[in-house]
């Protein structure tokens, strides 16, 4: 072996050495360093990628949604008031558009009643009873006045007027001197026709006499007590008082009498009528 080729074993030793202190002086990468290369590795490879188109199957189609329906709050709308009536005086409500028909209740100034139909007979009001629930009567537009809209009441025809009930009162008014002494008689006709004429009697009770008829008197109704006798055409309508004057024959004072008075619907005591009797005792003067 050359010289130049001849190598202790202490050299190769040292020679060893120096290159493990030459690998151990090379600078190794910190861990940020080694992140940061991964990264820009990651970013350029992306770059390089060609672009995704997304495409959406039949199944990934999304569904429209429905678009909210909004309902309107109700708008309450306040019930009108009923019509009312207001009576101006004593008023009386009947079961029918009439003085024929029954009495029901009275109605007194100013007392108010509600409305609920209107009649076919003109100035009829069908209202409710005030004193009673569930009952309603007929009034008379006379004296009474009607408040709020009516156009929408219902339209009634009412029941046929009942038979017209025959009635009067008869009681003494006094004596009058017209010639003989004359009795005079107040009448009032409580119901709902008219009379026409009346036949008359007069008999003192005390003595069993008669002192006048009887007979039938054709214009029997004086309008003022003093009549003697009383006009020709009279008559007494349903509602009116009027007075009847009967001359007396000779009697004697403070006897007690009765006058008897038939009152007639129709002329010469026809038609329907009514007997009544009027007790009085004989004047002494």
């Amino acid at each position: 072996m050359g010289i130049g080729m001849r190598v202790s074993r202490a050299g190769l030793t040292s020679l060893g050495s120096l290159l493990v202190l030459a690998a151990c002086a090379v600078p190794t990468p910190s861990d940020a360093d080694l992140f940061e290369t991964a990264v820009m590795g990651t970013v350029e490879a992306l770059a390089s990628l060609p672009p995704m188109t997304a495409t959406l199957t039949p199944s990934q189609t999304p569904t429209p949604t429905s678009t909210p329906t909004f309902t309107p709050t109700a708008t309450l709308t306040p019930t009108p008031l009923p019509p009312m009536a207001r009576v101006s005086q004593a008023t009386n409500c009947r079961t029918g558009p009439g003085s024929a028909y029954p009495f029901v209740v009275s109605l007194r100034p100013e007392q108010v009643v509600e409305v609920t139909a209107r009649s076919t007979v003109d100035n009829y009001w069908f209202v409710a009873n005030p004193n009673q629930a569930d009952e309603y009567c007929w009034l008379w537009g006379e004296y009474a006045t009607v408040e709020g809209d009516v156009s929408t009441l219902p339209v009634l025809t009412p029941a046929p007027a009942p038979t017209p009930r025959i009635d009067f009162t008869a009681y003494l008014y006094g004596f009058i001197q017209c010639g003989p002494t004359h009795v005079v008689l107040t009448i009032v006709n409580n119901s709902g026709t008219t009379f026409m004429t009346a036949s008359l009697e007069v008999v003192d009770l005390s003595a069993s006499r008669g002192l006048n008829g009887p007979r039938i008197e054709r214009h029997p109704f004086a309008q003022v007590p003093s009549d003697c006798p009383p006009d020709h055409g009279n008559f007494l309508p349903p509602g009116a008082a009027a007075y009847i004057v009967i001359p007396l024959k000779s009697f004697t004072g403070g006897n007690n009498a009765m006058a008897t008075i038939k009152l007639c619907t129709e002329d010469y005591g026809g038609g329907d009528c009514v007997t009544k009797p009027a007790y009085f005792r004989l004047p002494t003067d």
